[in-house]
């Protein structure tokens, strides 16, 4: 009887341990190490997360970019050439302005010191491509803007098309898609789709006229230097092109927008790619 008791518990041991490395097998971390995360940030503040392959952070950023048209993403020899049409760039008081690379350590965003070619990906789980201006001779002394989303923050558009995708586009040609789902009406399925990836999206309403979009990423309305009135320009996807539209519109309906595009400029904006 003690004998048949001991086997059964010795059974019972074996079992257990055999299911306790099933579970660590399951779920068990089997990220590929070349994979990064990227975070693409213009110099006005509007960015967005992408996911990348390959053996150097180089390699993966234009794999996260292939999809794009040609000529989105050109690289340098160590780094990054242009980007959405932006490159390095003198301005006339001597500033230089071009796309400071970070990597996410000891819970921060710290500068690059070396190229982007230099960098192994197993290396850089997390990196962030901004524009704007840094110091040349002392890249490590470069600082990210204040709200600079962090890895914890990140929301990665994997092509989901439920519901409608959005094309953001921001007045220097960096853009992306994000889809929304859950609503009857287009503007609530955006607010989803912002809500969902983290864009920040302010909204407004009047009696007369219901809740309309104001402002992206903080960007409202404004002039340029020569007096024109750039805004957050709303499109409907047509046969013909693309067509000026209201999101907040009374009767404007996710289900006949499986896509729709809001680009900031002065309204003329022709078919995207």
């Amino acid at each position: 009887m003690v004998k048949t008791a001991v086997i059964a518990v010795v059974v019972i041991a074996v079992v257990a341990i055999a299911a306790v490395g099933a579970f660590i097998m399951l779920s068990g971390d089997d990220k590929d190490p070349n994979d990064v995360t990227f975070l693409i940030q213009d110099e006005d503040g509007v960015y967005f997360w992408i996911d990348g392959n390959g053996e150097t952070a180089l390699d993966a950023l234009e794999n996260a970019l292939s999809a794009y048209p040609e000529g989105t993403f050109e690289r340098s020899t160590s780094g990054v050439g242009s980007l959405f049409g932006n490159g390095f760039v003198q301005d006339s008081a001597g500033k230089y302005t071009w796309w400071v690379q970070f990597t996410w350590k000891d819970d921060k965003w710290a500068c690059n010191t070396v190229g982007m070619n230099s960098i192994l990906s197993k290396d850089a789980e997390y990196l962030l491509i901004m524009y704007g201006q840094g110091n040349m001779s002392d890249p490590a002394a470069t600082q990210t803007p204040e709200g600079t989303p962090a890895p914890k923050d990140k929301a990665v558009w994997n092509g989901d098309t439920k519901g409608t995708v959005f094309r953001i586009e921001a007045g220097s040609g960096l853009y992306f898609e994000i889809n929304g789902t859950g609503g009857e009406t287009l503007m609530k399925t955006f607010k989803n789709a912002c809500e969902k990836y983290k864009v920040p999206v302010e909204t407004a309403g009047t009696a007369a006229y219901g809740e309309f979009l104001q402002g992206l990423f903080g960007i409202t309305s404004s002039q340029d230097a020569e007096g024109n009135w750039l805004y957050w320009a709303e499109y409907e996807y047509k046969s013909g092109g693309l067509e000026p539209s209201n999101i907040g519109r009374d009767g404007l309906k996710s289900s006949d927008n499986p896509r729709y595009a809001l680009i900031y400029g002065d309204g003329s904006a022709g078919s995207p790619t």
